[in-house]
């Protein structure tokens, strides 16, 4: 059976390891360090921001975890659901458990009109299931800017 709950801190160790596993696989960009990791956990338990995180059950065994965040879109002039993240423990990928989160998220959000996420190009296989899921490619590119890369001296632009 495939359950869903939101994180609860009695599990703080057990999604702390999923998480530095996820954010130091080539599943994403490039690797996270461990105290972001730690503060990111820390910021979805303390409920004080736009994020939540997602424990994912499997025969009532914690196999992974999602992390959500929404915000308004001018594309969509409506609000848009990030599935920023997703990770089930490799030896229960294929179950039918991420499929299920999807279809989880997206009924509990009646609010959404988009729902959003990001994959690295490397990452075949889900790239498959989130198609097959009717998830669509974007043809732009993403840009960042980070504050903490500027000194504080320096003079933005």
């Amino acid at each position: 059976m495939i359950l869903f709950k939101e994180f609860d801190k009695k599990n703080y160790e057990d999604l702390l390891k999923m998480m530095l596993d996820f954010y130091s696989s080539d599943a994403v960009d490039q690797p996270i360090d461990k105290e972001i990791v730690n503060k990111l956990l820390d910021d979805i338990l303390s409920g004080q921001y736009a994020i939540r995180g997602v424990e994912a059950y499997y025969d009532k065994e914690l196999v992974g975890f999602g992390v959500i965040t929404s915000y308004y879109a001018s594309e969509v002039a409506g609000i848009t659901i990030q599935l920023e993240d997703l990770f089930i423990k490799e030896e229960y990928r294929s179950k039918g458990i991420a499929k299920d989160y999807f279809k989880t998220v997206i009924k509990n959000h009646p609010e959404a009109v988009r729902f959003r996420l990001e994959v690295c190009a490397s990452n075949v296989k889900a790239i498959d299931l989130y198609k097959r899921m009717g998830f669509e490619k974007l043809s732009y590119e993403q840009m960042i800017f980070n504050i903490e890369d500027t000194e504080e001296e320096e003079e933005i632009f």
